[in-house]
Parts: structure tokens; C-alpha cells; sequence
């Protein structure tokens, strides 16, 4: 990924990226694909220097050729920048669970520190802890469980 632009717009740090990858193979058949523009995506990112952060991401358009393929056109993703389809980039969602986890941080809380409302926020990080928490393997090493004495 390149950075292609950084400023602060009203109260916000916007970071414009873009991939340099200049080919890529169809997910349906593995074809070379051809170009077909940009769509420029804005997910919400984890703080930078105590402000909101928004992420602008110029996807890459692509078509597939081949006329047997069941795919005609898709656009780049990478699991590391975000989740298909996610608003929050990995990043933020590590974040975000990381507060919850250590800040003793509520979701509204770190909702107003992302610039981003309780329900996406949420709707992002519920998946993550879910998984986090049918993983058994997070019991591994553990001898006894405590029980805190306080109300």
C-alpha cells in the first residue's frame, strides 16, 4: 500500500492510500484480469495523535475476460487493510478490542473516540470477541480460575 495523501479535515486526520499490485488473477477462474478504474472506499480508523482517523481507500476495479467465468468484475481486498465489506479497518477493530480489554474503555466511549456511532463500532468487534471466545485454546496453560471479591 502507498500513502497518497495525509491532512486534517474539520477535526479529523483523512490518509489516502491506494495498492500498488499491478496485476491480479480472477478469484473465479485465475485469469489475468484487466483494469477497470478505482472506487475510492472510507473506512474508520484507530485514533492518530488523539483525532478521529478516516482511511480512504482507492480500490482497484478489475474485469475478467474470459467468457466462461462466472465472475465479471470485482475489486481488490485485503484482509490486512479490513474485512470484505467492513467499515472499520483491522487495525481499528484490534484497537477497539484491545481498550475494551485493558482501558476498562465502554463501546460508546471509544465509539466517540473513533468519530463513529455505538452500533457500527459494535456491529464490527462482536464478530472478533465471538470468535475469541469459542477458541478453547484460551484456557490453555490455565490451572485455576479466580473469582474477585467484590460486587
Amino acid at each position: 500500500m502507498h500513502l497518497v495523501d495525509a491532512r486534517v479535515a474539520g477535526s479529523r486526520r483523512v490518509l489516502d492510500i491506494e495498492c500498488c499490485d499491478p496485476i491480479t488473477g480472477c478469484p473465479g477462474c485465475g485469469v489475468i484480469a484487466t483494469g477497470h478504474g478505482r472506487v475510492t472506499v472510507t473506512l474508520i480508523d484507530s485514533p492518530s495523535a488523539g483525532r478521529p482517523t478516516r482511511l480512504r481507500w482507492r480500490k482497484r476495479r478489475w474485469i475478467c475476460l474470459e467468457t466462461v467465468c462466472t465472475v465479471v468484475s470485482f475489486s481488490e481486498q485485503n484482509p490486512h487493510v479490513a474485512a470484505p465489506r467492513g467499515l472499520l479497518t483491522t487495525r481499528a477493530v484490534s484497537w477497539a478490542i484491545r481498550q475494551l480489554r485493558y482501558e476498562n474503555a465502554s463501546i460508546q466511549g471509544l465509539a466517540r473516540q473513533l468519530g463513529t456511532t455505538w452500533n457500527t463500532l459494535w456491529s464490527q468487534i462482536r464478530p472478533r470477541l465471538a470468535d475469541a471466545a469459542a477458541d478453547p485454546s484460551r484456557f490453555d496453560g490455565v490451572d485455576v480460575l479466580g473469582v474477585d471479591e467484590h460486587i
